[in-house]
């Protein structure tokens, strides 16, 4: 017998940590099964007091998940025995980083273990470990894992989108600011020594260019400085909660973009939880997963709550609508859901319509963004002229 450290959701969904034991990780997994509770991870004591080494842990990036999932809900349909199926999917793996992780999956499998927690071990999104767990307890491990591979094809595509629509921007701007900034810091001071010879009054938007300048000689470094301990301390702060959710705050309140991060917030949400409820896990178990999906704190304490709402029988829609982080659209149509029945269908419906609309939004405010970008640069660049311009057509006149 061995000692198995576990954490577990009862049947109203609450979140229990104890110890069990067993002669094996899947003889614990069935002990606890038959008291009623979901296993969300279940480690020997000994590996679970060993520290991780995040160095040696391999994983596996978005696209070979996908593929993984999509061959994995393929073969088990097929009725191919999960170690086959994983040795299987291992052989096709073009990268040796993600073959080597199959394998590791398919021994902790070959071991006892299960697959969500082989996963788990590499490093996989916590969200999908869950999912999976669920499909394994539930006996529908082929319909999790079909709609695992659609949630991170939805995943994908929205992070493509994102990059694509932000990757131009940036390049501009990054270029245009590297460009200022070697003409302050090397050729405005080459050109100025000629000012400073004729010695006559220079113009106003000169001698501000000619500050900035001797700013950027004098104190580069410093400046530098203090930009990576501004972005260290930021890292720091960010662990912080009361920080985190301030900053997720003031990210929801901000004109345009607030709107486009509560419609894919809301996107993740309904997605993961739709799928959940249509692969027939509970509800309560379900609300705790796609929990764990969220990224902003404000959407995050919603959530919570409405679990909590559920939990005393109340209804999902309506705490959802007391505490205003979901749009008031997407609540009315999970209300439909929770009335007809169907909400696992209605919450997919509501993911399918904020992607399409978060999309749209997004490349509309590249669209604006990138002219405004190249005015800025403009003004910037021709500031710059007219501050070494000024003094040369002056001088001109001094000579006539």
């Amino acid at each position: 017998m061995s000692l198995f450290v576990y954490e577990a959701l009862d049947a109203h969904g609450r979140s229990l940590k104890g110890e069990v034991e067993a002669d094996s990780e899947r003889a614990a997994r069935r002990l606890l099964k038959g008291r009623q509770l979901v296993p969300r991870r279940i480690q020997p004591t000994q590996q679970a007091r060993a520290p991780v080494s995040g160095g040696h842990r391999r994983h596996l990036n978005g696209e070979d998940t996908m593929t993984f999932l999509q061959q994995l809900a393929a073969l088990f349909g097929a009725g191919v025995p999960l170690a086959d199926a994983l040795a299987s999917i291992a052989e096709g793996m073009e990268s040796g980083r993600a073959r080597r992780s199959m394998m590791a999956i398919r021994q902790n499998v070959l071991e006892g273990g299960s697959l969500a927690q082989g996963l788990r071990r590499q490093g996989l999104d916590e969200v999908m470990c869950n999912m999976v767990a669920a499909g394994e307890e539930t006996g529908q491990l082929e319909a999790v894992a079909n709609r695992l591979a659609e949630l991170m094809e939805h995943r994908l595509r929205l992070r493509q989108e994102l990059l694509s629509a932000t990757l131009y921007p940036a390049v501009i701007m990054g270029f245009g600011v590297l460009v200022l900034l070697f003409l302050l810091a090397y050729v405005v001071p080459q050109i100025m020594t000629v000012f400073d010879r004729a010695g006559s009054a220079l113009p106003r938007v000169t001698i501000w260019v000619i500050a900035a300048s001797s700013l950027l000689r004098h104190y580069g470094l410093s400046m530098l400085m203090a930009l990576i301990l501004a972005m260290l301390g930021y890292r720091l702060a960010i662990r912080l909660p009361g920080f985190r959710r301030s900053q997720d705050a003031a990210l929801l309140r901000l004109p345009g973009v607030g709107s486009i991060l509560a419609k894919i917030e809301t996107a993740r949400f309904a997605h993961t939880l739709g799928m959940l409820l249509s692969g027939g896990v509970p509800i309560l178990t379900a609300m705790q997963i796609a929990l764990e999906s969220l990224r902003l704190a404000p959407v995050r304490g919603a959530v919570a709550q409405a679990g909590e709402a559920l939990r005393e029988g109340g209804s999902l829609a309506a705490s959802l609508r007391d505490s205003r982080a979901i749009p008031s659209l997407a609540v009315q149509m999970i209300q439909v859901g929770e009335q007809s029945g169907r909400l696992g269908e209605m919450l997919l419906r509501v993911a399918g319509n904020y992607e399409q609309e978060a999309s749209r939004n997004l490349k509309r405010s590249v669209t604006l963004l990138e002219p405004l970008l190249i005015l800025i640069m403009a003004l910037m660049v021709g500031t710059l002229a007219m501050a070494i311009l000024l003094p040369i057509v002056q001088m001109n006149d001094l000579i006539r």
